[in-house]
C-alpha cells in the first residue's frame, strides 16, 4: 500500500505546506468572506475545507481522487459542525466540470505537482475561477539537490514519477496569461528529527480505529507509515515551499518597478 492509500487507512490530517498558517494566511489574503465560494482541489482527509469553513464561514467545493480520503474527510467536516458548508466529491482536477467562473478562489496546494497533466489542470484552475478571483499555490520544490536514490524511494512511495524541480520552474508556471501575481513568501521546511518522527507516528497509530485491524495487519501499518514518516523527514529537509496568490485578470496589469521583501 503506498503513502496516498495510508493516508485515509490512518486518518492523517494531510496538511498544505505550512499547515494551518498558510491557510489563515491565504484566507486573509483572499479576502474570502461568508459569501465566497472556494474550489479546493485534492482535499484528501479535508483538513483545509473544514478549516476554511470553521475561519470564513464560506462554501466550500473540495475534490479528490480517492475515495477513502473523501469519506473521512466527510466524517471530519461532521465532527467540527461544517458538513453543511462543505461538499466533497470525487473528481479529476483536469476536467472539474464545474461551469467556466464559478469560485471565487481554487485551493490547489501542492497537488499539483502531483498531477501528471498539470497544463491542463491550470487551464481548469482557470477556467473555473472568476475573474478578479485569487488561484492559491503551495508549490513544494527542492532548495538542495537530492540524491537520485532519495528521489526514486519518494516517487516510489507517493506513486509519481519525481523530477527534482526548483522554486523558478513553479513561479513560471503559474503566472503568466490570465494569472498574475499579488502575494508570495517563500519558506524553508524545518528539519525534524527522528525521534520527532516516531514520537508522531506512536501518537497517530493511538488511534482507536485501528485497534480494529487484526495484529499482522497492525504491524505491517506500523512498520510501513514508519517508513514513510523518516522517508519525508529526509525529503523535506532538502525542501521549501512559497505560498502563493494569483489574481485572474483578463486585462494586462502594469508591472511594479519598486517591490520590497519580508524582512
Amino acid at each position: 500500500m503506498d503513502y496516498n492509500h495510508l493516508i485515509g487507512v490512518v486518518r492523517e490530517t494531510n496538511r498544505p505546506p505550512g499547515g494551518s498558517r498558510s491557510i489563515v494566511q491565504i484566507a486573509q489574503n483572499a479576502f474570502l468572506t461568508k459569501d465566497s465560494h472556494v474550489l479546493e482541489i485534492g482535499t484528501s482527509t479535508g483538513i483545509t475545507a473544514v478549516e476554511l469553513a470553521k475561519l470564513v464561514g464560506c462554501r466550500i467545493t473540495a475534490i479528490d481522487v480517492n475515495e477513502e480520503s473523501i469519506a473521512e474527510a466527510r466524517r471530519r467536516a461532521e465532527e467540527a459542525g461544517v458538513a453543511d458548508l462543505i461538499t466533497f466529491e470525487c473528481k479529476d482536477a483536469t476536467a472539474t466540470g464545474y461551469p467556466a467562473e464559478s469560485f471565487d478562489m481554487v485551493f490547489c496546494g501542492n497537488v499539483t505537482s502531483l498531477i501528471s497533466e498539470r497544463d491542463k489542470a491550470l487551464a481548469e484552475y482557470t477556467r473555473v475561477l472568476k475573474e478578479g478571483g485569487f488561484i492559491a499555490a503551495i508549490p513544494m520544490y527542492y532548495i538542495d539537490e537530492p540524491s537520485e536514490k532519495l528521489v526514486e524511494d519518494v516517487s516510489a512511495a507517493i506513486q509519481v514519477d519525481i523530477t527534482p524541480l526548483y522554486r523558478d520552474f513553479w513561479i513560471d508556471f503559474f503566472v503568466g496569461g490570465e494569472r498574475h501575481e499579488n502575494w508570495v513568501q517563500d519558506f524553508r521546511f524545518d528539519d525534524i528529527s527522528p525521534e520527532e518522527v516516531d514520537r508522531f507516528v506512536d501518537d497517530i497509530l493511538r488511534r482507536p480505529h485501528l485497534d480494529e485491524l487484526p495484529t499482522d495487519a497492525r504491524q505491517l501499518l506500523d512498520q510501513r507509515y514508519r517508513e514513510y514518516m523518516h522517508l519525508f523527514r529526509v525529503n523535506l529537509a532538502h525542501m521549501g515551499f512559497t505560498t502563493l496568490l494569483l489574481r485572474k485578470e483578463h486585462e494586462d496589469v502594469e508591472p511594479e518597478l519598486f517591490t520590497s521583501t519580508l524582512v
